[in-house]
């Protein structure tokens, strides 16, 4: 079942760390084809911040967040109210040197918070998410339990998993079960 209506759909596992759906967001891809870093100067500058390097994501202005996914490509991601506004104000910051494509509804954040965060992305994962690097402002594209995601470290004690609609349950299911596992073992 997809969450619907606004706000947050939580189900805590754990006394510390919680899996949830979070509420609805914008998300668009930004492709540059002009030579980098110089290409996303302009764009960074229109964002109200400065486009992060690979493998990183920054808050950006308005309540955005950019998470570089691939070499030329980022991912903006903030409130759909603002999705119009956004797009619009990208648009004479890429010109001719890239595009913009609404991704909004083509995948879903689930939410890992609390200090367990690290173990529940460990169970099903082909990297090392304990890894102290992988911290905020960290990102990752992966395979978990058979899936393509990408991992958006926000904070200290939260991860954003970023899954395609037609993974959503199956993704919940492995990562509340992950959770309720650690919780068993650590009794």
């Amino acid at each position: 079942m997809i969450p619907k209506g606004r706000g947050i759909v939580t189900e805590v596992l754990s006394s510390s760390t919680a899996v949830e759906v979070a509420e609805s967001a914008a998300l668009i891809a930004v492709d540059l084809w002009s030579d980098l870093p110089a290409g996303a100067e302009p764009v960074g500058a229109c964002l109200g911040g400065r486009l992060p390097d690979l493998g990183r994501s920054a808050p950006l202005a308005g309540g955005w967040r950019a998470i570089r996914v691939e070499p030329t490509v980022w991912w903006l991601s903030g409130p759909l109210a603002g999705l119009e506004a956004q797009l619009a104000n990208l648009e004479p910051a890429l010109a001719d040197s890239g595009a913009a494509t609404d991704l909004s509804g083509g995948f879903f954040r689930i939410r890992i918070r609390g200090p367990h965060w690290r173990d529940v992305l460990m169970s099903g994962g082909v990297f090392d998410a304990e890894d102290p690097g992988f911290g905020p402002g960290s990102t990752a594209g992966t395979i978990l339990h058979h899936a393509a995601v990408r991992h958006d470290v926000t904070d200290g004690e939260t991860v954003d998993v970023y899954v395609a609609p037609s993974y959503l349950e199956d993704m919940l299911h492995h990562l509340r079960s992950a959770l309720a596992r650690l919780g068993t073992s650590r009794s």
